[in-house]
């Protein structure tokens, strides 16, 4: 150490970040004859925000959920390009079979002047799950519910599952553009999709339609331990265009799509895996 130099301690810096957290100054005391007066205040002097670097583009923080916890392992991604799969990419999970040997990609783009992430589905055999709290189920639509997985079926254009590239502009905020929903009056039916094929296939009739565990609802998954007794409400609103709401529950409702903009915070999950995308940390 060079002389004249006093490197500062982690308790000075300790002291120095705490700073922002003392008591609101005391009214500063006054004449007996002004006592009945408003008290003066001396103003608290403006403190310097935490210093965070202007000049790069923002991170991303992927979170790798811990089996059944909302924890787990947290990767800083600094490049513009990171990949997940079950053989190839940045971080791999060879224990998943649902998993395609490259499943998912993570990039950073330059819009308009403006950085965003963007989630995009490789192509995957079992494709990119986002957690939502209502969405409108269009053609094909397909959602996972505790270890149950349902396809809606109704009339109309169909859509692509997946798609190659992300427009230049804006992602809406919804999950679908009401272009995209076939349309109302034509036939409607819920598929439960199994192993090796389709399973219980069920016309909509109703406005409404339950898939949970108690024996009463519609679609029950008495045997799914992961699944709430309402867990998904599935109704047609007076437009005649059918949504999925989640119940508030625990284990959410995961709606497929081919990519997603993090704008703030996402989870998703491949395969069995759950995993969250936070922009800025």
């Amino acid at each position: 150490m060079r002389f004249g130099t006093l490197v500062e301690t982690d308790e000075d810096i300790r002291r120095a970040e705490l700073a922002d957290k003392e008591d609101p100054p005391l009214a500063t005391p006054v004449a007996k004859a002004a006592q009945s007066a408003s008290p003066v205040v001396t103003a608290k002097p403006r403190r310097a925000a935490s210093f965070k670097p202007t000049r790069r583009p923002p991170i991303c923080v992927l979170t790798v959920f811990d089996d059944g916890k909302t924890e787990g392992e947290v990767i800083r991604i600094r490049g513009d390009r990171f990949t997940i799969g079950r053989a190839e990419g940045d971080f791999l999970i060879p224990h998943d079979d649902q998993i395609s040997s490259k499943h998912i990609e993570i990039t950073r783009q330059l819009v308009s002047g403006e950085h965003r992430w963007v989630v995009t589905d490789l192509q995957s055999t079992n494709g990119l799950f986002l957690r939502v709290s209502r969405t409108i189920l269009k053609d094909r639509a397909e959602f996972l519910v505790g270890n149950g997985r349902y396809r809606f079926e109704q009339g109309g254009q169909q859509l692509a599952d997946t798609v190659d590239h992300i427009a230049s502009g804006p992602i809406p905020a919804g999950t679908v553009g009401s272009d995209q929903v076939a349309p109302a009056g034509s036939s409607a039916a819920l598929v439960e999709l199994v192993a090796g094929g389709i399973g219980t296939r069920q016309i909509l009739t109703k406005n409404e339609y339950w898939i949970g565990s108690d024996p009463g609802c519609a679609f029950c998954r008495s045997a799914d331990s992961f699944v709430e007794p309402r867990h998904v409400r599935v109704f047609r609103a007076p437009d005649g265009i059918w949504h999925a709401q989640n119940n508030k529950t625990a284990n959410g409702v995961w709606l497929k799509v081919p990519q997603v903009s993090v704008e703030e915070s996402v989870l998703c999950q491949i395969g069995e895996q759950r995993l969250r995308l936070k922009v800025g940390e």
